[in-house]
């Protein structure tokens, strides 16, 4: 007997199931796209546990006829197609007829559906790809899928799955972009029996948007209508004031399709690239309408990937689209790169010489009121004239102390750290405003100002928070930050790590928050735009990372933002305390992304460059 075997049905649709099933929201983006194609005009979700153990769609769509439900999770079964030829014309969102039979090979699946023609509806169950109920029942019209215990039967793919809120992050964002694409289907998202989202469902897309992304982004967007030869573009756009620290915003449709198109993507952030921060991304719900044949979406079997042909041409009319419409909403519309208006915007701002008078020695804030009248001409006092000189004789000597520290660049320091090679040095200079320069015995060594700084504020957080002992402020005026629901349960589930490392905020409605306290360092930086780069960094890294990871990725990425520039000026008081600090730090040559802090120029190099 030949070694080559047909492979029985459910193992091959096991084998299927790993392209079209890579997690719990793939489940929930196949059954919504059943929905919508079945003219539904209300979805609702249902998941617990992330749904991982149980996810319920139901819809009020046309039903399935009772003749039809088990060919329903036959492999390659579909009502979208006929022929080859269907597929350059397609707009219906399901078309390959492999997804029930797919999900029905991998879990506990029961379909109840009454087609609109019929008086009565049926019910249907699966469990490992086999039929294991058939039978009439009562039901409305439209169809209600049941998945319990994803890969139940496929332990091995099971343990690939992430943490509950990780899995159903990536459950919201498919709902968020049905829903956005369908406005005018209703849609309610349950996580463990609690309402997370609802949305109007009345076809207007900026109800919708207000709905899942709250007002302060729905208020700030600029309608987008651009046609050309080829494609149509329209949507909404944000103004270059509102941005976000990742991708999280821009959502693509082609043909009414949610999409992930690097094309598009880098096409809005050309456009947008003068008018914000480097590193922060635009707000972008923007649609594509272009002739079929000129898409392919049967690139990867989740159809969450495509490709466009002519894709220059398409590349700049949605970049020229975009930059016009940020024009004609306002001709003059410019963003001073790293202006201080943001960075201050409701923080306490106390001057650093009077920082440690504010503060008490467990960091938290005293009453500023009773400060005060400890401060050198206060408005609210009059002033005498022995006070006049004190603060005379104050500015003198804060003179001296510059001239001070203009004779230590050539004094010599002593180092007293095991972890540290050196054991003195002498600061020379700053050079190109990033780097620091040293003199050891053994020759000259360049330290990069920002690696260094990170790697001194890593351990001083690691060591406050590992000792619960973070230094805090309260601010004057709480900062108020809208969430999408995605980002409220992950800020949920990461609230104590928050606490721990000096961040804490209430509930201030369904999905927004206000930051009432902010770790010292935070102090004069811009909170607001910190804090959402950390959740979506959260979001990003949480995809990967346990939740003792995901507190060392939070740690790391508040040293990265505080810490100084490349670029920043630095007077020899400020550079030699980095110096001092980086030296009595327990790794003083690399930064907690491990990139390298300094570089040697050995005493034997510098003569060998010369020819002595």
């Amino acid at each position: 007997m030949g070694e080559i075997k047909q492979l029985p049905q459910n193992v091959a649709n096991q084998i299927s199931a790993g392209e079209v099933v890579e997690r719990p929201a793939s489940i929930v983006k196949e059954l919504i796209e059943n929905s919508i194609d079945a003219g539904a005009k209300n979805i609702e979700v249902r998941v617990k546990e992330g749904g991982k153990k149980f996810i319920k769609v139901k819809d009020d769509g046309h039903g399935i006829l009772p003749e039809d439900i088990k060919a329903a999770f036959n492999r390659y079964a579909t009502s979208k197609i006929k022929d080859i030829d269907d597929l350059y014309s397609l707009y219906s969102l399901g078309f390959r007829g492999e997804a029930l039979a797919s999900i029905a090979s991998v879990a506990e699946v029961e379909m109840l559906s009454r087609h609109k023609s019929k008086e009565n509806g049926v019910k249907i169950r699966l469990k490992g790809g086999e039929v294991i109920e058939n039978k009439p029942a009562a039901s409305t019209i439209g169809t209600e899928v049941k998945v319990r215990d994803l890969f139940y039967n496929t332990p091995a793919r099971y343990k690939y799955l992430k943490t509950t809120s990780t899995e159903f992050s990536h459950i919201i964002r498919i709902v968020n972009a049905e829903a956005v694409a369908n406005n005018e289907i209703s849609f309610k998202l349950y996580h463990n029996n609690k309402q997370l989202l609802s949305t109007p469902g009345n076809g207007k897309l900026k109800d919708c948007i207000y709905a899942l992304y709250g007002e302060e982004i729905a208020d700030n967007l600029l309608a987008i209508d651009i046609e050309d030869r080829y494609i149509k573009l329209s949507g909404y756009i944000a103004r270059p004031e509102k941005t976000r620290a990742g991708r999280s915003h821009e959502l693509f449709f082609a043909n009414g399709r949610p999409i992930h198109n690097n094309l598009a993507a880098k096409a809005v952030e050309n456009a947008y690239s003068k008018l914000i921060d480097p590193g922060r991304k635009p707000i972008v719900f923007l649609f594509i309408k272009i002739n079929p044949i000129l898409v392919d979406v049967n690139v990867h079997p989740t159809k969450k990937e495509v490709k466009f042909s002519r894709s220059q041409i398409i590349y700049d009319v949605i970049s020229k689209g975009v930059r016009k419409t940020l024009k004609a909403a306002d001709p003059t519309t410019r963003i001073k790169l790293n202006s201080s208006n943001d960075s201050k915007d409701n923080e306490v701002n106390t001057a650093p010489v009077y920082e440690k008078q504010v503060f008490k020695e467990q960091g938290r804030l005293k009453n500023i009121s009773d400060q005060k009248k400890n401060m050198p001409f206060n408005k609210s006092r009059k002033h005498s004239a022995e006070e006049l000189q004190k603060n005379i004789n104050y500015s003198e000597k804060k003179e001296g102390l510059k001239e001070q520290f203009a004779e230590d660049v050539n004094r010599e320091y002593l180092i007293n750290n095991k972890s540290a090679k050196e054991d003195k040095f002498k600061f020379l200079a700053q050079i190109f405003n990033s780097y620091l320069l040293i003199e050891t015995p053994e020759g000259l060594k360049i330290i990069d100002q920002h690696n260094a700084h990170e790697r001194i504020l890593y351990e001083k957080l690691y060591k406050e928070y590992d000792e619960k002992n973070t230094a805090t402020q309260s601010l004057l005026i709480p900062v108020k930050i809208e969430l999408t629901a995605e980002e409220k349960q992950l800020v949920d589930e990461y609230k104590q790590s928050f606490q721990e490392l000096g961040i804490d905020f209430s509930e201030f409605g369904k999905n927004t928050i206000l930051i009432q306290e902010v770790p010292v360092l935070l102090k004069n930086k811009s909170t607001r735009n910190i804090i959402e780069e950390l959740i979506a960094e959260l979001a990003e890294e949480g995809k990967t990372k346990s939740a003792a990871e995901m507190q060392k990725t939070m740690i790391e990425y508040l040293a990265c933002r505080t810490a100084v520039k490349a670029g920043q000026p630095l007077n020899n008081q400020e550079s030699l305390r980095i110096i001092k600090e980086l030296f009595e730090s327990e790794n003083p040559y690399r930064c907690p992304h491990s990139r390298p802090v300094m570089i040697n120029i050995s005493r034997e190099e510098i003569e060998k460059g010369i020819g002595r």
